[in-house]
Order: C-alpha cells, then sequence, then structure tokens
C-alpha cells in the first residue's frame, strides 16, 4: 500500500513535469532599449529563437510605438510597467504596428514571440522592429 506522502509526492512530480512541458524550457532573450543621442526610436534585427522582450523606459503621455517586419506566426505584446497583462497582443489583433500613448511612468516590455507549436518545430525566424517614444 502507497503512503499518502508518496502519493503525493508522486502528483507534485507529475503536475510539475506537466508545467515543464507545456511552457517549456526556452528563455527569453532580454535588452534593455536605450537611443542615440538626439533619437527617439531604434531599430533591431534578430532571429526570434525563444523570444525576445525589449524594455524600454517612457514617461505618461509619451507615445510609444512599435512596428514589427517578419513572417507570418511572429507576434508582439506591450506590457506596462509591473504588469504582464498586455496592453496588446497582436497575436489576437493580427497588427503588426502599434501606438498609443502611454498611461504611467516606468519600463514598458515589449514582448515578440511565436506560438509554442511553431517554437517546438525549431522555428527561428528572423524578424526586424522598430520602437519610439515621442
Amino acid at each position: 500500500m502507497v503512503s499518502m506522502k508518496k502519493r503525493e509526492r508522486a502528483w507534485t512530480a507529475v503536475l510539475l513535469f506537466v508545467v515543464i512541458a507545456l511552457t517549456g524550457f526556452g528563455s527569453v532573450a532580454s535588452e534593455r532599449v536605450s537611443f542615440d543621442k538626439g533619437a527617439n526610436s531604434a531599430t533591431f534585427t534578430a532571429a526570434l529563437g525563444e523570444g525576445h522582450d525589449y524594455v524600454l523606459g517612457a514617461k505618461a503621455g509619451q507615445t510609444l510605438t512599435v512596428a514589427l517586419q517578419g513572417p507570418s506566426g511572429v507576434y508582439f505584446n506591450v506590457m506596462p510597467p509591473n504588469s504582464q497583462e498586455a496592453l496588446v497582443n497582436t497575436s489576437i489583433t493580427g497588427d503588426a504596428r502599434w501606438t498609443d500613448s502611454v498611461k504611467q511612468d516606468g519600463d514598458y516590455t515589449v514582448r515578440v514571440y511565436q506560438m509554442r507549436a511553431a517554437s517546438r518545430r525549431g522555428k527561428s525566424p528572423n524578424f526586424t522592429i522598430t520602437l519610439a517614444v515621442r
């Protein structure tokens, strides 16, 4: 007869395996964006890999613009400071460009990604992204 403790450990191991299988081990690359002196935008080209985060500071009332060029199936989200709730999710909207006035001071994260199934198939398309704060 299996003890309750062993059964709990077994279920914990199963749940941990499921979480890892669903989320994957991959890590998202992260880059702090700084603009050249006198510039208010920057353009980056990269291979997507497991995803890429661009972190840039903005002040309330400034306009943040994101423009993505890449193959179908490459998307971006914009998250406000200290939040994982996206202001825009282009896998839903289908947009390749987004502009809006930000509501608070702080670091905004632009996450470029593809759906997990594409990542698992080893796809790592190239993309170009332009980020601007005005």
